[in-house]
């Protein structure tokens, strides 16, 4: 399930502050205890309540056993870091995790990810970016609050005027999105994700540096799967799901809704038809993914 393992013995109060500024274990602590500080590389989203049921030794190999409870969002991982105190006689060469999900999986909603805009005006100007479908909103960066209000550079450079703050784009999530198989699409082998996406995403009007920014964001959920199921939404689609007004009105926009399937053996799909997008004037990108559950 993606989790990365890390474990570090600490045999003396010296030891461990080596590591540690704050005061955690004192020489005390080590008269009868040694300790294992080890990381849990994890998914918020979707792994919850994580407790340990025991520790087993075993050929000079630690094994941790960790239960939790999943669900099926995404959210980018982050590490917990935990203190295990272990007898003084326990010795190791080896540290070793294993893991089980105590619950069904259950999914609440689909979740539209890291949609992210780009505005490239034609000379400096203020310009209001409105989502006009806010109630399915999860999270949005800088804090959306009926509106972001944005001072934008040529270059795409952006300012929010509320904060000052100087940003390179927009970013907002949604759930309730509903994804699904369609009759058409394409069926992708994992190993082929890079190339796929490449030549896509140039014929949807991505520039490179917007097209790394999107591979570099998926390619770790795509890759590693034996085939994908990928699908681009219509525009139609787009602005069915997530209406959006901008002022003052580009010139053109693009658009970009992947949704995508992991798959364990290849389907016969009809080969979706894109259209190429073309940039002219004041021009609006936006791009943005969904795993279809």
């Amino acid at each position: 399930i993606g989790y990365q393992d890390f474990g570090r013995q600490f045999l003396n109060v010296d030891e461990h502050n080596q590591i540690f500024e704050i005061t955690q274990l004192t020489a005390e602590d080590f008269v009868n205890h040694n300790y294992l500080l080890f990381s849990i590389h994890y998914n918020e989203c979707s792994e919850k309540n994580i407790f340990f049921f025991f520790f087993s030794l075993i050929n000079n190999t630690l094994t941790i056993n960790i239960g939790f409870d999943k669900s099926c969002d995404t959210c980018n991982r982050k590490y917990a870091y935990f203190f295990l105190t272990l007898d003084k006689n326990i010795s190791f060469e080896d540290v070793s995790f294993t893991y089980k999900a105590n619950n069904t999986i259950i999914c609440p909603y689909d979740q539209d990810d890291k949609p992210i805009i780009y505005l490239y005006p034609k000379e400096e100007m203020n310009i209001t970016v409105k989502l006009m479908n806010e109630k399915v909103l999860t999270t949005t960066y800088p804090k959306y609050h009926n509106s972001w209000d944005i001072y934008a550079y040529p270059n795409g450079d952006l300012i929010d005027n509320n904060t000052n703050r100087k940003l390179y784009a927009l970013y907002w999530e949604g759930n309730n999105h509903h994804a699904k198989v369609m009759e058409d699409g394409f069926a992708v082998r994992g190993e082929d994700t890079v190339s796929f996406l490449e030549e896509k995403l140039h014929l949807l009007g991505l520039t490179d540096h917007e097209a790394d920014e999107f591979i570099i964001y998926w390619l770790p959920k795509m890759e590693h799967n034996k085939y994908n199921y990928i699908r681009f939404e219509t525009m139609e689609e787009i602005n069915q799901y997530m209406p959006i007004i901008i002022n003052p009105t580009p010139d053109s926009i693009i658009r970009i809704q992947m949704d995508f399937k992991p798959l364990d053996k290849i389907i016969n799909v009809k080969e979706q038809q894109l259209t190429t997008s073309f940039r002219s004037g004041f021009t609006v990108v936006e791009w943005g993914g969904s795993i279809i559950e």
